[in-house]
């Protein structure tokens, strides 16, 4: 059968199975509890799914793994060892967290410092920060669909838009249920490809004896590699040592601050589960991490050089739909696909809630009707993803990079008003809203001193490390000097 053929009719069957799982989530769907936190009611596997289907989005599966091939282990410290630092924190947010009776991250502001303000600025953050990470899934699902159907790029991105806005239209029950399927097929994706690297190149030693010699440029935008350094996880090839040192508050700090994180776990439907949920999720990606790296460096042993393409994004697709093309090829691409879906619409559902319930300043006590507010919240996921469709077609140029400055947004809005009211007391409101305000004025300066988002940053140190300072200044120094809110 025709490879066309063959992918068109895996892109045939992936598109009804998610219509159909997202569905039955639309049915489920009858008040506002359930469309933003599926009632609290998700149970330890659906919870799972959920969990790290979210976590593992095209900045894992093709950033990463590009990633790795360009410039080796060394952006292991840079991004993943950072996303497992920041989940520690989590374990500890878990019981507290859950004793609020909230929807929202910025509706636990609104609760614990009696500021609206607090809350509507968080809403604002979420807007902003969700809006732009958008353009990572849309680019990743965008690069693997022109590969899968042989279709232009900004065609392939159309695709990924319809499915995201439906699966989100029904809030986070949908989400849930399609997450599972997600997670099978990145999983499977995975370690199939994983299967045919190792094949083709002898086994894990051979991989490391060759990669260690490597001297070539990895595709044409890049630079030359110096042999030796694919192995070394403190090689400056990627990253100065100061950005990889200074990377953990970006990715890092923002993991732990980070919006769909909080969702989860107040989603789940106790907090036994909330704990298994991380520490499940936990082993499955580091299954799927250690995967990558073979799938990286592997790659980048079969391919000392990709001349056709331009960025580590086009990797992974390159190589399973040539060089390590096999009947199968259709189903791992789906797999890149769906960790691209299964990040975007639970962010579009958080990025949603931000605009029509946080920016208003509502609460679980606001008399609400809940018909209404869904709808609302379903026409602005399709405003929001019309934004990110159109600034996905001039794309970041590394869907990592970008992604650890948008999650560097999150550290320095809400790690301090968040963890700072949950564990100390003297948290106030003042320290609370300059530490969010002061953290992003100053990392906004400190990217652009860094020649932005979408240029070619200097990469001297992440532009959260500075905002995160400030923020830190502002929150204790209040906390210390102001003395308690009267409330």
């Amino acid at each position: 059968m025709n490879k066309s053929v063959e992918y068109l009719l895996y892109f045939t069957l992936y598109t009804v199975l998610l219509l159909w799982f997202g569905k039955s989530g639309i049915k489920k769907t009858r008040n506002l509890r359930d469309f933003f936190l599926a009632g609290n009611s998700l149970g330890l596997w659906a919870s799972v799914f959920t969990f790290t289907a979210t976590w593992f989005s095209a900045a894992s599966m093709q950033g990463l793994t590009g990633s790795i091939f360009a410039y080796g282990l060394s952006s292991v410290w840079y991004s993943v060892i950072p996303w497992y630092l920041g989940t520690i924190f989590l374990y500890f947010l878990v019981p507290r967290l859950r004793c609020h009776n909230i929807m929202t991250l910025p509706e636990y502001f609104r609760v614990r410092y009696k500021s609206v303000a607090l809350q509507r600025l968080g809403g604002i953050v979420i807007v902003f920060a969700f809006t732009l990470y958008m353009t990572i899934q849309i680019r990743g699902f965008g690069v693997v669909m022109s590969e899968l159907l042989d279709i232009h790029y900004t065609l392939a991105t159309l695709l990924v838009f319809m499915f995201i806005i439906y699966t989100t239209f029904g809030g986070l029950f949908s989400v849930a249920r399609t997450d599972g399927l997600n997670f099978i097929l990145i999983f499977f994706g995975v370690v199939f490809s994983a299967g045919l690297v190792l094949n083709a190149t002898g086994g894990l030693g051979q991989i490391f004896e060759q990669v260690a010699l490597i001297g070539t440029t990895p595709f044409v935008t890049a630079g030359q590699t110096v042999p030796g350094t694919m192995l070394d996880s403190f090689s400056t090839d990627a990253y100065p040592p100061l950005m990889i040192l200074t990377g953990f508050v970006g990715w890092g700090l923002g993991f732990a601050a980070n919006p769909q994180y909080a969702i989860r776990i107040l989603a789940a439907k106790d907090q036994k589960t909330a704990y298994k949920m991380i520490t499940y999720s936990l082993i499955f990606l580091t299954v799927l991490y250690l995967y990558l790296i073979v799938i990286g460096l592997g790659s980048r042993v079969l391919q000392p050089t990709i001349q056709s393409i331009n960025s580590v994004d086009e990797v992974f697709p390159y190589m399973i739909n040539y060089a390590l093309f096999s009947r199968l090829s259709g189903i791992v691409l789906i797999g890149m696909a769906a960790a691209a879906v299964s990040t975007a619409n639970s962010q579009f559902l958080i990025l949603a809630s931000g605009f029509t319930y946080d920016l208003f300043g509502y609460t679980v006590d606001t008399k609400l009707n809940d018909e209404k507010m869904i709808t609302k919240n379903r026409i602005f996921v399709l405003a929001a993803g019309t934004v990110s469709l159109i600034m996905s077609i001039n794309p970041p140029t590394s869907l990592l990079n970008f992604g650890g400055y948008v999650y560097g947004l999150f550290a320095v809005a809400f790690l301090f008003p968040f963890y700072g009211g949950l564990f100390w007391k003297k948290a106030n409101r003042k320290g609370a809203l300059f530490s969010a305000y002061g953290g992003v004025l100053t990392m906004t300066i400190a990217a652009v001193l860094d020649r932005g988002l979408y240029g070619t940053p200097g990469h001297l140190i992440h532009p959260a490390f500075p905002g995160v300072i400030v923020a830190a200044i502002l929150f204790f120094g209040f906390g210390l000097f102001s003395g308690r809110d009267a409330s």
